[in-house]
């Protein structure tokens, strides 16, 4: 198998991918976009409204968890032993594979149950009956900064569960956020103990400012979680 990317068989790979994807995964999808109905049943039963920015959260939840999940789903086998085979297998190169791991775990799922599940929610509000009294909409004012912060926290989200589902061979999903955790607070304590906090509140940093620094950040993050997933599938051994 030659090393150069090929379209062809990246289409291919793509095609192969779809099939797992759907058929592990499709009814996942679907339960996961209709969870607004959920909530949309609870201002009935309870009399109560909730407003865009409570159903925003909803949303938002329901993109990170789902992303949690279905590297497992779709490409669990890809680092087992045995039933890794096929994965490894594939008349694909490993730069192909990893990028269609990526296009279906974490650009199409995401947009699918963000999609998905807000189409479900101005559905609802459609009704003249039930809490749901105003669509979910982005504010306007600094669109493309929101869509930024989006898009790269939800990179990041992603590639942190990929590398977790190449790393660990059971309970995939759970593993990673313990491990997640533990680094999350450990780095914390760090920071802590360094007082870097209190350095930082005393830099003369604005709100935009502070957001594109964070969404560098993240964009970074989740491009060195990228890179180890890929040398992990490239020195997967079977």
């Amino acid at each position: 198998m030659k090393n150069k990317f090929s379209f062809d068989r990246f289409g291919q790979v793509l095609a192969k991918d779809w099939k797992d994807y759907f058929r592990n995964f499709g009814i996942s999808l679907i339960v996961w976009s209709c969870i607004p109905i959920l909530f949309w049943v609870t201002t009935l039963i309870f009399d109560v409204n909730m407003g865009a920015d409570g159903r925003i959260a909803v949303i938002a939840s329901l993109v990170y968890s789902v992303l949690m999940f279905v590297p497992s789903k779709v490409y669990g086998k890809a680092n087992l032993s045995r039933d890794g085979v096929n994965f490894a297998t594939l008349p694909a190169t490993n730069t192909e594979k990893f990028f269609s791991m990526l296009f279906y775990c974490s650009i199409l799922t995401p947009i699918i149950v963000g999609l998905g599940s807000w189409a479900v929610d101005s559905l609802l509000t459609l009704l003249p009956f039930g809490g749901f009294y105003e669509f979910v909409v982005l504010p306007k004012s600094h669109l493309g900064m929101q869509l930024a912060t989006i898009a790269c926290s939800v990179l990041l989200f992603s590639s942190i569960f990929l590398f977790g589902n190449m790393i660990f061979k059971k309970r995939k999903a759970g593993k990673t956020i313990a491990w997640t955790m533990l680094i999350v607070f450990v780095i914390t304590m760090i920071l802590q103990l360094c007082h870097f906090w209190e350095a930082f509140a005393r830099w003369d940093v604005n709100s935009t400012t502070f957001v594109w620094i964070s969404n560098g950040f993240m964009f970074v993050l989740a491009a060195v979680f990228y890179y180890l997933t890929y040398r992990r599938i490239k020195n997967q051994k079977y």
